[in-house]
């Protein structure tokens, strides 16, 4: 996928075909949908494509023309909520950030589909299949990607949550510190952990959601209820185990199979989620209040978690609001 490939950009009043400019941007500004997407050569056969967007209504994001053939994608969701659909396999979706999906190009259709209302932002990695050979030379692939590669396999598309540090990784790169060849230097680096990180992820066994029967998906989706109604103050996770009849080991298994993440983390996102969602609608609170009403005690404590999740302290996203 060259930096002259098309990408098609859906929302519900707007719709437009972009390529990258001459240096590597796409930005569409149109009827309530905001995009941006850049688009970097790390090195010969691996790009870094990163951005994000909104639109209260939801969009999709989807390339035009021929897909290049075998080339991989691995991508981490940093935020927002979708699904991603690739045809012949079944599509796949998130619902908190910290999800890494990988997906094969294979000369079929591909699209991603963002949820409204909260801000979507990925960071991806594109190689080609002569820099996956050349990685699989040195330490060997995952068996999964060797079989797709190698075609003893049909097209892939799957969704693991991702690990603590992998999601570190992605968000710096999101928020480059340099300029120049110096930032190239960086992204480089950073792009060469985050790889190791999801190729190591890759090779993991996932849990499968046969080992939960229909009774436990049930109870996990009854806990996801009691977290949602207290997230000021929820039971802790042997409690919340107990009140659904489950063990605290198969709640959390259940958690990341059906959303994709452990109970600590998706209460983690949806104290977030709410926070975030105060401060757009301009509750006139102090950032102690705030901080309380959605379970912390310490307000540093509350500003640490916001600006890992969102990049700024609450104070200073409440000042862009104002402005807006």
């Amino acid at each position: 996928m060259g930096t002259r490939r098309r990408w098609a950009f859906a929302g519900s009043k707007a719709g437009t075909t972009e390529v990258f400019d001459g240096d590597g941007r796409i930005a569409v500004e149109k009827a309530s949908l905001s995009v941006r997407m850049d688009h970097a050569v790390i090195r010969e056969g691996l790009s870094l494509f990163s951005g994000g967007g909104m639109s209260p209504h939801g969009f999709s994001i989807s390339p035009s023309g021929d897909l290049p053939s075998n080339n991989l994608v691995l991508g981490c969701m940093l935020g927002g909520s979708g699904v991603i659909h690739a045809e012949g396999n079944a599509s796949h979706g998130w619902r908190v950030p910290g999800q890494m999906y990988a997906v094969s190009f294979s000369e079929r259709k591909l699209s991603y589909d963002i949820d409204g209302r909260a801000e979507y932002r990925s960071v991806a990695l594109m190689l080609t299949p002569d820099a996956l050979e050349a990685i699989g030379s040195q330490d060997g692939l995952p068996r999964s990607v060797d079989a797709v590669l190698n075609r003893r396999a049909d097209p892939m598309l799957l969704m693991r949550a991702m690990a603590p540090g992998a999601i570190r990784i992605a968000q710096e790169m999101m928020m480059p510190i340099y300029q120049g060849s110096m930032q190239h230097l960086y992204q480089e680096g950073l792009a060469l952990q985050l790889l190791a990180m999801q190729m190591d992820m890759l090779a993991e066994t996932p849990p499968e959601a046969s080992e939960l029967s229909p009774r436990d998906l049930m109870r996990v989706r009854e806990a996801r209820e009691r977290l949602l109604a207290n997230v000021k103050a929820p039971d802790d996770l042997g409690g919340l185990a107990r009140a659904v009849g489950l063990s605290p080991r198969k709640l959390n298994q259940g958690f990341r199979i059906v959303f994709g993440a452990t109970v600590f983390d998706y209460l983690l996102e949806a104290r977030m989620q709410a926070a975030r969602r105060m401060l757009d609608e301009g509750h006139e609170m102090s950032l102690k209040q705030l901080a309380w009403s959605v379970g912390y005690g310490q307000v540093s404590n509350f500003s640490t978690a916001f600006r890992r999740r969102f990049g700024v302290p609450p104070g200073h996203y409440r000042r862009e609001r104002a402005e807006d």
